[in-house]
């Protein structure tokens, strides 16, 4: 699951992920992350259920990675300045497409 998810994004092909509780599911999203060009100021989006899930993976990222996240759910400031400097964004699932400024 992990080698295919990896390898689908670097082949620009769309990847989903639906496994259980420590099966192993940051590590390809952080790996895709990291090897990307930073220069191309990608994002990546993740879909999480949960405000508290959201707060773990969100400094799991930032400790464990160094990768700047930011969690978007009904607490999120309608403020454009966030999007310049965080490049890993995790979304509750209600609404996941709507604008949120």
């Amino acid at each position: 699951m992990q080698l295919r998810s990896i390898l689908a994004d670097q082949l620009k092909k769309d990847s989903l992920v639906s496994a259980g509780t420590g099966s192993g599911k940051t590590l390809p999203i952080a790996i895709n992350i990291l090897l990307d060009d930073p220069s191309k100021n990608k994002v990546t989006i993740t879909i999480s259920p949960l405000k508290r899930l959201q707060a773990t993976q969100q400094e799991d990222f930032k400790s464990r990675y160094g990768i700047r996240t930011f969690a978007i759910n009904d607490d999120t400031p309608h403020d454009e300045a966030w999007w310049t400097v965080h490049f890993y964004l995790i979304r509750t699932p209600e609404n996941p497409f709507t604008s949120i400024y």
